[in-house]
Formats: C-alpha cells, structure tokens, sequence
C-alpha cells in the first residue's frame, strides 16, 4: 500500500510556510536587527569621533611643546634618527 508520493504531496503548503516564515525573518530584520545595527553605528560614530577629537587635542599639544623646547625636539628627532639607522644598519 504504498502511497505515489508525487501525486500526494501538497506543494502550496510548503509555499505557504515559506512565505510565512520570510515575513516573520523580515518582521524580525525590521523590529529588532535593523535598530541594533543603527545603535551600534551611532555608537560607532561617537567613538570615531572623540577619537579624532583626542588625536587633534593631542597634536596640538605635541607642537606647543616643540615650539617651547626647540632644542629638545631637536635633539629628541637626532636621537630616534640615529637609533632608527643603527635598526637599518643590522
């Protein structure tokens, strides 16, 4: 007694559930994914920026102190630059 199982299996059930089961991904994309991400890319955004903000605030620092201590920027340039070729000459 063995049942033809193409004559018997009711495709447009399967569709259905698909079709079911798409909305509810989407549903779920929209409601709770799609906020997530937006969030995360706010908080991204600020990061980005206090870090560039802090990165700015830190150059000018590092000119201030070469315009006070000239020698110093000097001498600190001459020693990494001697240090960096001693590297080379290895």
């Amino acid at each position: 007694m063995a049942r033809s199982s193409s004559s018997s299996f009711d495709t447009s059930s399967v569709e259905d559930r698909i079709a079911d089961l798409r909305r509810k991904v989407e549903d779920l994309m929209e409601e709770q994914i799609t906020p997530a991400v937006s969030r995360a890319a706010g908080k991204a955004q600020h990061l980005a920026q206090r870090a560039k903000s802090t990165a700015r605030h830190e150059a000018d620092h590092a000119v201030d102190f070469m315009r006070e201590r000239p020698l110093a920027t000097v001498a600190v340039a001459v020693g990494v630059g001697f240090l960096i070729a001693q590297l080379l000459r290895r």
